[in-house]
Formats: structure tokens, sequence, C-alpha cells
């Protein structure tokens, strides 16, 4: 697969402040709609917050090909822009089957996908990216159909337009699909 290495870049902190500025917004919002600022005791079970996990994955080049559906809910936030610029389409249609691969039936994805025009901002950030740029036939409005009917996610929904309090450039659709 085409690519280079994300590991020496500074891409770790652009996902966190984005991870940060999601579940903020979202612990905030229950913790008004239940009247309190106690998250921990609005979950049923107390050791919730003790068995969720949270992995960073390189699942293009280094993430094993045969996996196991183990996962409940993925998190897809603010990468498939980068993903498809370092790997082109046969990469993004790589991360799309391994991360429908690791869930278990029933299991949510939430994506945000970046719009095609923030591709073209940054497609000169590498050699790499100008050429996966220039290659690219799925772009992301094709992402529902690729999704749906040929990565084999039952539904598709989106459930927000818009983030209160988001930075410029971060304030895009996300969408939940259930494998």
């Amino acid at each position: 697969m085409k690519g280079q290495s994300f590991e020496d870049k500074n891409v770790t902190k652009d996902l966190k402040c984005t991870y940060r500025r999601f579940f903020r917004h979202g612990t905030r919002q229950m913790s008004r709609d239940s009247g309190s600022d106690n998250i921990e005791g609005k979950f049923k079970d107390p050791d919730l917050l003790k068995r969720v996990h949270f992995r960073t994955e390189n699942f293009v080049q280094k993430f094993p090909s045969v996996l196991d559906a183990t996962y409940d809910t993925v998190l897809c936030l603010s990468v498939t822009k980068w993903v498809h610029l370092n790997w082109g389409d046969e990469g993004l249609i790589c991360l799309f089957a391994k991360i429908w691969q690791i869930m278990r039936p029933g299991g949510i994805l939430l994506l945000e996908p970046q719009p095609w025009k923030s591709y073209e901002r940054k497609r000169l950030v590498s050699e790499v990216a100008v050429e996966n740029f220039r290659e690219i036939v799925f772009k992301p409005d094709a992402f529902r159909d690729i999704l749906l009917d040929k990565i084999g996610f039952r539904s598709m929904e989106m459930i927000s337009t818009h983030v209160p309090n988001s930075t410029a450039g971060f304030n895009r659709p996300i969408y939940l699909l259930w494998k």
C-alpha cells in the first residue's frame, strides 16, 4: 500500500483535541439533561467507566489482517482525510473493512469524515499526498455507498450537523453506523 508513517508526526495531538471537544460537549449535555454534574452516578453499571478502553492504532499499516469482532463502539473522528491522502482509496477501504471486522454484531461506528475542500487544502503536505490526491476516486460524498453497499454496515444516520463551541474546521457532521 502507498503511504508514509504517522509515527514521527504530531497527529495524535489533533486527534486528542477533537475527542476532548466531542466528549466534553457530550458529558456537559448529559449533566444538563440529568440536572447533575456527577456523570459517573448516571450509569447503571458503576464499573462501566473502568471497562471502557481507548486504543489508538494504525489500522492501515500495522493492525493484523485477521481480526476478532471484539469492539462494541469504534470512533473514527477526523482521520479519514489523512488515511485517504497517505494510503489512497485502497487504504481508506482497508480502514473501513477492518473497522467492520473488529466490531461485534450490532456495534456502532461514529464517523466524522472531512469534506473534500479540506483534502484540497492539505493535498500538498507531502509528495505521497499529492500523488494520492490525484488518484482518489472515492470522495467523501461516496463514503455512504461504500460503507453500506460494499463494506456491509446495516445503516447510517447523521447524528450531528453542528457541535456547539467547536473550533473552526471541526464543525462537521458526525455519522452513526450500525453493523
